[in-house]
């Protein structure tokens, strides 16, 4: 299955024999950054269910947050050992195939090139090479109870995988950061717990992969029968032993024997008459990290090999990793490799089952519409809540205003007098520019008759303020006079189109004047402008009424009035 994928993050599982490896990759605009690494042993690895829970401990302590609205927004890889994917070229394909058609051919072919019934397998394809003449593939296939034994590890934590990727091309995608010669030849040898892997590298190409079962795991056997310990005890051993000494060496004889066995059948596979010669071996994997594995190796075959650390390229960014990557990196190679691969592939080399990936897509599809529908439901019960609760306050200010208006209705009769009066004067009656109207403008603008005088004055089409024309003359005692009547003219926003003529100077040096002759229109709201002017909008006096205590009680009945009276009647005869 060729998978597109989009996502920009994914979390790449290497379920080995004796470990599980997590790695969760970022892609962003700066390149690949590694956000958490980590690695756990488990003991038995038959036991799904024990297997299922050191994968979901190692999840949880690099504490990967799975997102809730959609929970396959970060792609989960996991990776399938070389030793159970068969390869086989497929040479003999029609030319004119086109890429829309290559899935379909691949399917008619799988039904007799596949090593087992095409209903209990899963396969695909990659390595397409066109030619004007020919075309090639490389089939790639597996049984499908193989993918479902890794697959069944993830299926207690709810997580189903986006990509099965084989492990050589994980190998192949990591060791392409590390290789510059672009066509020198480079063995690449994956030493695991109980399978390795082999690769045959020409530049940046995989050209060859095999896989075989001398492992870290055969050598313990082998210390534990010849030195008659115990696992613990010769899992320490072999850590100490170097690769050339016994009883390593009887395990490094075996192991030497299978990367012979490797060489040779690469290089009966290899399409060129004369192969580049070997240039480099690189080992990488727990079961590589025996003492002096790699010096045994150069000696034997005369060829330079060290033990190879992926993350030495400095392809991947590690800074934010709380542990020491130097420390675990060499045994990195597959998960490091499936996360290149599927953040960076076009289009990513899956084994995953067709169906499964449909389910997966149908099952993120279904969990989103659900969530939905969960967050509609409750939208909209918010919304009637708050609709009953909005409609009984409407009563309750409704019920106010009722109140209020009833009590200003008196000054409700009032304020629409004004207001017709203001619609009528400045908004809704269209004034009638006349000639007067303008002079009353210009005197109302310059009442100073000191400065400015008017000697001619015509105005015409004032029924179309496009075409009206206004022309004047004038005369002032003073330059400035002239300028200050056009900058006011200007910011009354009654005139537009100013143009003054040129200044012309008469009378003598002492006492000159200046004449200049005026052209200009009105603006488009001038009417409504001059009609406010005209009859500008009156202003309402307000009374201010005040009390006065007035004592209105009888008065004392031992008051004397007399004397009163008598000054009342004085004060008459004064007058």
């Amino acid at each position: 299955m060729r998978l597109k994928m989009a996502n920009t993050q994914v979390v790449a599982i290497d379920i080995g024999t004796a470990t599980a490896k997590i790695v969760h990759i970022e892609k962003t605009p700066d390149g690949l950054h590694i956000l958490n690494s980590g690695i756990e042993t488990f003991t038995d690895p038959d036991d799904s269910a024990h297997v299922s829970e050191t994968i979901r401990s190692l999840w949880n302590q690099l504490n990967i947050k799975r997102n809730f609205f959609n929970k396959h927004k970060i792609d989960v890889a996991i990776s399938i050992p070389r030793l159970y994917v068969v390869t086989k070229t497929l040479a003999n394909l029609p030319p004119t195939t086109t890429d829309a058609q290559l899935p379909t051919m691949i399917d008619m072919a799988a039904e007799t090139e596949l090593p087992f019934q095409k209903e209990n397998s899963v396969f695909t394809y990659h390595d397409i090479r066109r030619a004007p003449d020919s075309l090639s593939v490389e089939l790639l296939s597996t049984r499908r109870d193989t993918v479902s034994r890794y697959m069944d590890a993830l299926k207690e934590m709810g997580i189903t995988p986006s990509a099965v990727v084989p492990s050589m091309l994980a190998i192949a995608t990591i060791a392409r950061q590390s290789l510059s010669n672009s066509t020198a030849r480079t063995i690449i040898v994956d030493v695991g717990a109980g399978l390795s892997d082999f690769c045959v590298m020409q530049g940046e190409s995989l050209q060859f992969s095999r896989g075989f079962t001398v492992s870290g795991n055969h050598l313990t056997r082998t210390l534990m029968t010849e030195m008659d310990i115990d696992a613990e005890s010769a899992e320490e051993e072999k850590q100490q032993i170097p690769a050339n000494q016994a009883p390593t060496r009887t395990w490094t004889r075996r192991f030497i024997a299978e990367l012979e066995r490797s060489i040779a059948a690469a290089e009966r596979e290899t399409p060129m008459a004369e192969p580049e010669a070997i240039s480099e071996i690189l080992l990488c994997g727990g079961g590589a990290r025996v003492p002096e594995l790699p010096e045994t190796c150069q000696e034997h075959f005369q060829i330079p090999t060290r033990l190879w650390n992926p993350l030495n390229a400095g392809v991947l960014d590690t800074s934010s990793l709380s542990n020491n990557p130097d420390s675990y990196g060499d045994t990195f190679a597959v998960p490091l490799g499936i996360g290149m691969h599927v953040l960076e592939a076009e289009k990513p080399v899956s084994l995953l089952p067709t169906e499964i990936g449909v389910k997966r897509e149908e099952s993120s599809r279904k969990h989103q519409q659900l969530i939905a529908a969960g967050f509609a439901l409750v939208i909209i019960v918010v919304i009637a809540v708050c609709g009953v609760t909005w409609s009984r306050a409407q009563k309750s200010k409704e019920a106010n205003l009722d109140n209020t208006i009833a009590t200003y209705r008196g000054l409700e009769a009032d304020a629409k007098k004004q207001l017709s009066l203001e619609l009528v004067l400045a908004n809704k009656l269209r004034h009638s520019v006349t000639p007067i109207d303008v002079l009353h403008v210009l005197s109302k603008l310059f009442n100073d008759r000191t400065k400015v005088a008017w000697k001619t004055f015509e105005a015409n089409n004032l029924d179309d303020f496009s075409k009206t024309r206004i022309t004047f003359s004038l005369q002032a005692n003073a330059h400035d006079s002239i300028d200050s009547m056009i900058g006011v003219m200007r910011n009354s926003e009654i005139f537009s189109g100013i143009d003054a003529g040129e200044v012309t100077t008469t009378g003598d040096e002492r006492r000159p004047t200046f004449a200049v002759k005026i052209n200009c229109k009105l603006a488009t709201d001038a009417a409504q402008k001059i009609a406010q002017m005209r009859y500008p909008k009156p202003e309402l006096e307000l009374i201010e009424q005040v009390e006065e205590n007035i004592d209105m009680s009888p008065p004392d009945q031992n008051t004397d009035f007399s004397n009163e009276d008598e000054e009342q009647e004085m004060d008459m005869q004064d007058k």
